[in-house]
């Protein structure tokens, strides 16, 4: 808990959009947006948990593939 207000107020001062901000203004600017596999699977997540912006889960390896010769962020 304390970390995680600690980042937030940090956040707060520099003016830094919180995560479900940056990935909406990610995907207003046409961003595709996966979900990892593997940290997808650990956490027992569910497609209802992603942002409505997440094109698919992906492993590593189909990252990889798609991204071949793109401007990627990786965040």
């Amino acid at each position: 808990g304390f970390g995680t207000r600690m980042m937030k107020r940090m956040m707060a001062e520099e003016d830094v959009p919180d995560v479900p901000e940056f990935l909406d203004l990610m995907e207003a600017a046409g961003a595709h947006m996966y979900a990892c596999k593997l940290t997808f699977d650990m956490m027992k997540l569910i497609e209802a948990d992603l942002h409505s912006g997440v094109e698919g889960v992906i492993s590593a390896a189909d990252f990889i593939e798609i991204s071949e010769g793109a401007q990627v962020i990786f965040v």
